[in-house]
């Protein structure tokens, strides 16, 4: 029977064979001497994993900004027509 075992990577590794792949430019026979406990498929496979992180998260960033620009947007052009309001209140009295 063969037995999987799964590694655990840690943050420091992740961030490791991230640098070791652009620092390299994908030179994997490279990346993969510089990590012998995995075989290539996996160290190709966890960077394939770590990039769509940070692009999610990333792009995640991006839309809660959006969203938070969007709200004090919001919150501006209510507190312009309370002031607009307010003078034509005053204006027409």
């Amino acid at each position: 029977m063969n037995k999987r075992v799964y590694h655990r990577w840690t943050d420091k590794e992740v961030r490791l064979l991230y640098q070791a792949v652009l620092d390299s430019n994908r030179n994997w026979r490279a990346v993969e001497k510089m990590f012998p406990q995995f075989s290539l498929l996996q160290l190709q496979n966890k960077f394939t994993m770590i990039e769509k992180q940070y692009v999610t998260n990333a792009s995640m960033r991006v839309q809660k900004q959006r969203e938070a620009s969007t709200l004090q947007s919001d919150d501006t052009l209510q507190a312009l027509i309370r002031i607009l309001e307010s003078s034509n209140l005053t204006n027409n009295e």
